[in-house]
């Protein structure tokens, strides 16, 4: 499924294969991956229960789980592969140029941390010279265009439904104006109704944020 609205690539995905050792030999994750994504496009990637659609998402972020692990390609992000980044170079596109949800946002929320505080660390770790009184306007303002009132800013993440945890996901990646935004079956934990509210808030961040999805 695909949506574009710009002739710029900005990620080219180039004979990409991945493989997991196993005691019998290796399970191929993926192999001879070639996908071209554009600015401002919505690319939905189908596919049975364990056929290589999460390892592509981590993949694309450099960080597939071990033992897992890249054996060929290039993953292009405005024309400089990712895969050959340095670790300090690797911090500072994840989240801040490249955000990912996932499919189940308590395995990735700190659940000592407040909603606030999720995305005053992320601006505070990628952006060290913002004053903290402005990031937390940043954040006040994005919680509020992802329908969390101010109220429940200082929520922990078990006082949220499903949904009002995968719209904080989408707030961290949005407070640093990430490009892309990987979304690893988001909806899986969501009810039908909840699910309908969430594609249609994307669909509107998108527009108003120019994402690619």
């Amino acid at each position: 499924m695909k949506s574009k609205n710009s002739n710029e690539i900005i990620l080219s995905i180039k004979n990409l294969s991945v493989v997991f050792p196993l005691s019998q030999g290796e399970l191929k994750a993926l192999e001879d991956i070639n996908l071209d994504i554009y600015r401002g496009e919505t690319i939905g990637i189908v596919g049975e229960s364990g056929c290589g659609k999460s390892t592509l998402g981590f993949s694309i972020l450099n960080a597939v789980p071990s033992p897992g692990k890249i054996i060929s390609g290039e993953i292009l992000f405005h024309g400089e592969d990712i895969l050959k980044k340095p670790r300090s170079e690797l911090r500072k596109l994840r989240g801040k140029k490249i955000s990912m949800i996932f499919q189940d946002p308590m395995t990735s929320l700190n659940p000592l941390l407040r909603v606030d505080k999720h995305i005053l660390e992320t601006i505070k770790v990628h952006e060290r010279d913002t004053k903290k009184h402005q990031a937390l306007e940043r954040a006040k303002n994005l919680l509020k265009k992802l329908g969390i009132s101010e109220n429940r800013i200082t929520d922990y993440p078990h006082q949220l439904s499903g949904g009002m945890r995968q719209r904080v996901m989408i707030g961290i990646g949005l407070a640093l104006n990430a490009e892309i935004i990987i979304a690893d079956e988001p909806t899986t934990s969501l009810d039908v109704i909840v699910e309908a509210q969430f594609l249609q808030l994307l669909k509107t961040l998108k527009e108003e944020f120019g994402l690619t999805l």
